[in-house]
């Protein structure tokens, strides 16, 4: 593209910015796809050099899904560099995300004025941040009636009738929230919670327990099919949509792999910019609070259904610098997904591909929990002398109902998290007339949608100042090549020999294990520009082995026929860890035989 083709793209993807407004989102309010495009037009006028921002896609819904790139230099050499790529709101209900996602971007241009080794950073350093791939489905969060959904605007037959989004939900209360109801019903399979009259559990029929409530989502059987919203808005999860792992048919992965526009063209991205050597996914899928399992690689026999177990050192390493930079003391369970985009990265693109559930309350309690010396309650009493104690369930006599012990304690423990820190998070149980169920106790309530995956908006800067350090971190452990040395002694008239000594003055490796199965993450290279009839030995192109972490090196060796030649340039090419030069002075080297 030439300079004024570019120009003129540039500035049409910024009047497409400025033309939602020119308001700016506060900093404690999540970002609807209106105010997150005002917000990254500000960014990118404030710093075009720094900070681009254009369209990767555009939504079903019309709305545009954006991609920012941070980074000093010109295009060929951002293109070239070692490179992170963040991606949020790949799952509909994820708004802590892209809100995280921005604010690093914020942070980066802060620090890029104010902290010399950020400013370093960005200038050896290409970031690519797709603040929110899923608009249509994150814009229900500022929608009347408020409902979550992961997927997005996609029209589907959920329950197979022959009819497409005939039966959604309906907002009974009238309080502009589509959450749940219970029905009082002798064949339900749930019982009021003695502990907590809130919240219903499981029937358990070894204590003799029968089942006295339904709980269903708040709406109507508009189909009389004796279900209740099975089939409303919303089509696939992006974040189930990708090839690894795909799970074929179905309700959220989509018609197949990549079958929507914004994942589509996600992956030609990636696959456009072999320069990205760390992803971080924000979304439900997490693999940070807890290293994930690893296997001996079966090579390229069969699919590998486990890390590397020579990569599980990095993932291990990865999570003990994010559970640390967000105050988590263990390791914390965590959800993998089928058909995630992160292990689409890993286990076919060869990539380090992290994942992280930024916020949710399990996470919430575990950062905010006092520390505890072993042996010691709480107040700091030795349990022996309290027979009592007991930090997970409720002591009660075995007669009462509040003997249950432990079942549902986490539901109890999370619901009085949120009465101490977000007690509108919570709907109180409202009676109603329901036309479905004449003469039967119906009520609506329960937790308000998003609640339970994104923080109350007065945590979200802390949440995101949490996620910058580590992301800034992240962006500091890619691998980087460099010549430590070069050698060249003249053997004959004109005939010389060479050494190159290259080196990895990153943390990572040039590729990881398997990215070296998958064979998607080229071998390092050393390029000489001379013809090939120079050559003695060695080749003009000369692949390397994968360089170790913080200071693998390798070398280059060639025998040449160099006529009249004062100095011959070369070049290393590493995909993952950047471009290296150099000139091997042919003249000094005679001068000094």
């Amino acid at each position: 593209m030439d300079f004024g083709s570019y120009r003129r793209e540039a500035l049409s993807v910024l009047m497409a910015l400025l033309s939602v407004g020119a308001a700016r989102t506060r900093a404690t309010e999540y970002y609807s796809s209106k105010s997150m495009s005002q917000q990254l037009a500000g960014l990118a006028q404030k710093d075009p050099n720094l900070v681009r921002v254009r369209e990767l896609a555009e939504s079903r819904g019309k709305r545009k899904v954006w991609l920012v790139e941070v980074g000093v230099g010109s295009d060929e050499n951002r293109n070239t560099r070692p490179a992170v790529l963040v991606v949020a709101g790949i799952e509909g209900n994820d708004l802590v995300g892209p809100f995280t996602a921005v604010s690093w971007v914020e942070w980066l241009m802060r620090q890029y004025q104010e902290d010399p080794p950020t400013a370093e950073l960005l200038k050896a350093t290409t970031i690519y941040v797709v603040p929110c791939l899923n608009p249509d489905a994150s814009e229900r969060f500022f929608a009347h009636p408020q409902i979550e959904m992961g997927g997005n605007h996609v029209p589907r037959d959920d329950d197979h009738d022959g009819l497409v989004d005939e039966d959604p939900g309906e907002d009974l209360n009238g309080d502009g929230l589509i959450t749940m109801m219970r029905v009082e019903d002798p064949e339900g399979e749930y019982v009021l919670d003695p502990n907590e009259g809130r919240l219903l559990l499981k029937a358990d029929p070894l204590k003799g327990q029968k089942g006295a409530w339904k709980l269903l989502p708040e709406g109507i059987d508009n189909d009389h099919d004796k279900r209740w919203n099975e089939d409303g808005p919303g089509g696939p999860n992006f974040n189930r949509n990708f090839p690894h792992d795909y799970q074929y048919f179905a309700a959220e992965a989509g018609p197949h792999p990549v079958s929507e526009a914004e994942t589509r063209a996600l992956a030609d991205f990636v696959g456009a910019h072999p320069n990205i050597g760390i992803v971080l996914t924000y979304g439900a899928a997490d693999n940070l609070r807890k290293t994930p399992k690893a296997a001996k690689s079966p090579g390229r026999v069969k699919p590998m259904e486990a890390l590397d177990e020579k990569d599980a050192g990095y993932y291990e390493m990865f999570g003990k610098l994010y559970r640390k930079a967000i105050g988590l003391g263990k390791e914390m369970e965590c959800l993998s997904e089928p058909g995630t985009f992160g292990d689409w990265m890993y286990f076919q693109r060869g990539r380090l591909s992290l994942a992280a559930r930024p916020w949710d309350v399990a996470l919430a309690r575990a950062i905010s929990e006092p520390k505890q010396e072993k042996g010691k309650s709480p107040a700091g009493e030795d349990k022996k002398e309290d027979a009592s104690f007991d930090p997970n369930a409720v002591k009660a006599d075995k007669k009462s109902p509040k003997s249950q012990g432990k079942r549902d304690e986490e539901e109890r423990k999370q619901l009085k998290w949120f009465d101490e820190h977000a007690p509108e998070a919570f709907v109180s149980w409202q009676a109603i007339e329901h036309p479905d169920f004449p003469g039967r106790r119906v009520e609506v309530g329960g937790y308000r949608p998003f609640a339970l995956t994104n923080p109350p908006a007065g945590m979200l800067a802390d949440v995101a100042a949490q996620q910058a350090d580590f992301l800034t971190d992240l962006a500091r452990k890619l691998p980087r090549i460099g010549i430590s040395k070069i050698e060249c002694h003249l053997l004959a008239d004109s005939v010389y020999e060479i050494q190159i000594h290259v080196v990895n003055t990153g943390f990572l490796p040039t590729a990881l294990s398997h990215g070296e199965t998958t064979q998607e993450v080229y071998p390092t290279r050393v390029v000489l520009e001379l013809e090939p009839e120079c050559f003695l030995s060695g080749a003009k192109t000369t692949f390397l082995p994968t360089l170790a972490g913080s200071g693998g090196t390798a070398k280059a060796r060639y025998t040449i026929h160099a006529a009249n030649r004062r100095e011959v340039r070369f070049q290393v090419v590493s995909m993952l860890a950047g471009r290296a030069e150099g000139t091997i002075e042919l003249l000094k080297a005679a001068q000094n035989k």
